[in-house]
């Protein structure tokens, strides 16, 4: 059985930076996540190898990564793909550990996020599976759009199961569930998690939250009472994801979600003093 009461979190730049209207230099990429490398996070999502065309503020992350220093931490680097190209150029990454795909039970989101159906994304998600197999990498699939959809696409519990099980027949153990234009009510965050943890046993179910800021707090806070313990925040709150047509709401403010944890008395493993000092860096390249 999958430990879900280990506390787990997930610091993403990429989900910051891939929405800004400018483009960050290398050098300056890897200098913040070298920064964040200290702070204790279990997994930074760093960066994506994707289309410079499509996202142009996450090109170049080979360069990013080659100057990032992984022997001052046990921090895990994940980048997200949307192909089997993208897969193999990050699977050639060795200071690389996990490969992301972005999944939706939304037809209409596949395609304009990987321009995929959901046939063509199974598809990916297997040859993903087998180049992590070949080259000594984890896959951890996305579920956007995982609390509603606003293309009108079908959507309940037991559809977002039934791809859920699809995934676990591949052999995916970790799934992230992405709010990813902040629809979610906290009831429908509490239900769905109830729901899947009850279901899925042997599966981790992590949230990512894009949120406003005065409704992070309930959402949060029904995640936690369902049982789900893995959690990923973005320094500064900004950010989102460009291709939904939807303005970027933002996500869940990593200091808001340190003061949640802190509230519940739930053991961590960030040291305080260098996430601010992250978060400064941060505020140096948002403002």
């Amino acid at each position: 059985m999958k430990d879900n009461e280990t506390i787990k979190l997930t610091e993403s730049p990429r989900d910051a930076q891939q929405g800004l209207p400018y483009v960050i230099s290398p050098e300056k990429r890897a200098a913040y996540i070298n920064a964040l490398m200290k702070v204790g996070f279990d997994v930074i999502d760093f960066g994506s190898f994707v289309s410079p065309k499509a996202i142009p503020q996450m090109a170049d992350a080979g360069i990013v990564l080659s100057m990032v220093d992984k022997s001052i931490s046990k921090t895990k680097l994940m980048a997200i793909v949307g192909n089997l190209r993208g897969g193999k150029e990050a699977a050639a990454q060795p200071k690389l550990d996990i490969i992301g795909f972005p999944y939706s039970t939304s037809e209409t989101f596949l395609m304009r996020n990987i321009h995929a159906d959901k046939s063509k994304a199974d598809e990916i998600i297997d040859g993903l599976q087998t180049i992590c197999n070949d080259n000594g990498k984890e896959l951890r699939v996305f579920l956007s759009l995982a609390f509603g959809n606003p293309y009108n696409d079908p959507w309940n519990i037991d559809i977002l199961s039934e791809h859920i099980g699809t995934l676990g027949r591949k052999g995916i153990t970790t799934v992230t569930l992405a709010d990813t234009i902040g629809i979610a009510t906290a009831p429908l965050i509490g239900e769905v998690y109830s729901a899947l943890l009850q279901r899925f046993p042997d599966m981790e179910f992590g949230l990512h939250l894009h949120t406003r800021p005065g409704e992070w707090y309930a959402k949060l806070s029904a995640a936690w009472n369902a049982g789900c313990r893995w959690y990923e925040g973005v320094i500064s709150g900004v950010g989102g994801c460009p291709m939904t047509g939807y303005d970027l709401v933002g996500n869940l403010d990593t200091l808001s979600l340190v003061s949640f944890l802190q509230e519940k008395n739930a053991h961590h493993h960030l040291n305080t003093e260098l996430l601010l000092n992250a978060v400064r860096l941060a505020g140096e390249w948002n403002s």
